[in-house]
């Protein structure tokens, strides 16, 4: 279960609201600051757009984990006497977050597009055209997507419909998450049940739990040897990560299984996340860095592009 050590903070040391709104407009090297091509404006236009969804994501974010949804019991099951961690209760993900995260998807998605109707503009000489153009993303594999592909970039050069291969935007390719932002995108726009996103159990404090064995080693110790000269060492905490991580959340789920008999740990720490789970799409992944990665490649391929203009 557990598979990496987990640096973030989830349920504490929360950042401030008022810093997070400060840092909503405001984007370390900024896409807009980076192109140079007037064409791809309105492209630079919807990324900086998704990015500032993303901060406001995030404020939502820490302002329902600033309310504690999450429960944590122990029990002992009565046949192996093991102490178990688990869930007691968790609340539903706000519905402000599921728009959000929509709106972030949707800017990416038509950034994008955005990028290929400029590229249809360079490759027929002309200043305006009524033709549907969209940079193509789908398919199982590339087969599939150069089958779907040719009516979405009519118009452009051939070195920009090769530049666009190049990225394989299909399941499996290197732009697999170009296919992921895509059906996300099209469950957004096309389903009354918006996009699965849920609670997630993200890392546990087993830091904590060796401390604890530790501790009782010393004080045992203690007791039997006179002037024993190991002082009992403070708790260190040190968080894993599940991966992928357990989600949907549910009151019942099982976090943590102890010993037989152990005692409860107080010390004991659980982080949670909001994650992304729309099965055979993206299942498992925390909401806030997928929206972040996605953010990103998006404006790499824009920029990349630029040349082609």
């Amino acid at each position: 279960m557990t598979t990496f050590i987990d640096s973030e903070f989830y349920n504490s040391n929360i950042r401030p609201r008022a810093e997070a709104k400060a840092s909503a407009g405001v984007f370390h090297l900024s896409i807009m600051h980076q192109l140079t091509s007037d064409k791809l404006f309105s492209a630079g236009l919807k990324i900086e757009r998704a990015k500032q969804h993303i901060a406001d994501l995030d404020v939502a974010r820490q302002a329902f984990f600033a309310a504690e949804p999450y429960r944590v019991g122990t029990k002992h099951d009565p046949q192996t006497r093991k102490l178990i961690y688990y869930v007691v209760s968790v609340e539903d993900v706000p519905t402000n977050i599921l728009l959000i995260t929509g709106d972030v998807i949707q800017n990416l998605r038509s950034a994008l597009d955005h990028l290929a109707y400029q590229l249809h503009l360079t490759g027929t000489g002309k200043t305006t055209s009524k033709d549907l153009v969209y940079f193509p993303i789908g398919g199982t594999n590339a087969t599939e997507y150069k089958s779907q592909r040719d009516g979405k970039v009519k118009g452009m050069r051939q070195d920009a419909i090769d530049a666009i291969d190049a990225t394989e935007p299909y399941k499996g390719g290197k732009g697999h998450q170009l296919w992921v932002l895509s059906k996300l995108n099209n469950i957004d726009k096309h389903r009354l049940v918006l996009i699965a996103i849920g609670s997630a159990f993200r890392s546990i404090d087993l830091g904590a739990h060796a401390s604890r064995s530790l501790q009782q080693l010393i004080r045992q110790a203690q007791q039997t040897i006179p002037d024993y000269p190991v002082p009992i060492p403070p708790t260190r905490h040190l968080f894993f990560k599940t991966d992928p991580m357990m989600c949907p959340l549910k009151a019942g789920n099982e976090l943590f299984i102890d010993a037989p008999d152990a005692e409860v740990n107080e010390e004991m720490q659980f982080r949670f996340d909001i994650s992304l789970s729309e099965p055979e799409i993206i299942e498992g992944k925390p909401l806030l860095e997928t929206l972040h990665q996605l953010a990103d490649l998006v404006g790499k391929i824009i920029t990349a592009f630029e040349p082609l203009l």
